[in-house]
Order: C-alpha cells, then structure tokens, then sequence
C-alpha cells in the first residue's frame, strides 16, 4: 500500500487528509482517486490531464524530476499531493 497525504483544499475535497492505495505508479493511484469525485476533478480538471497547478511528490521528491506519473511506486512510498496558491 501506498500513503496518501493530501494538503489544503484537496483534503477537504477529499473529507481526509490521508488514506492508503494500492497503486504501482504515481497515474495508476491518480486514476485511483475517482473513488473521490470531487477530489479527482480538481487533479484531473476536465482536460483528462493533471491540472498545472497540482504538486505531485514521491517520498519528498517531485514527480518531474522522477518519471512523472509514471514514476513506480512501491510498498510503504509517501505521494504528498497539493494545490499551488497562486498570488497577485
């Protein structure tokens, strides 16, 4: 299983801050949150693909510096997932 933390909005759309999946790369458990409509929405948005303004780490370390999502996950990983807040 794999740690799921979610920060700020994300949380709250999800009604958790933090669940376990099962999932072998970082889009499997992104598919893998449809479970969570909302939540799934705002990650996804409509365009099927990840909302720019989606944080993604593996164990600390930002997805794109790894293989985006399809960086493999494994038994015990940590995926912190956040919304940028965006200023003006």
């Amino acid at each position: 299983m794999v740690r799921v933390l979610l920060e700020g909005v994300l949380a709250y759309l999800a009604g958790r801050r933090e669940f376990e999946v099962e999932a072998s790369t970082v889009g499997e458990l992104i598919e893998r949150l449809r479970d969570f409509p909302k939540l799934y929405e705002r990650i996804k948005g409509r365009r099927d693909k990840l909302s720019p303004d989606i944080y993604i780490a593996v164990n600390d370390v930002d997805i794109r510096l790894l293989s985006g999502l399809d960086t493999q996950l494994k038994e015990g990983d940590v995926v912190l997932i956040l919304a940028y807040i965006h200023g003006g």
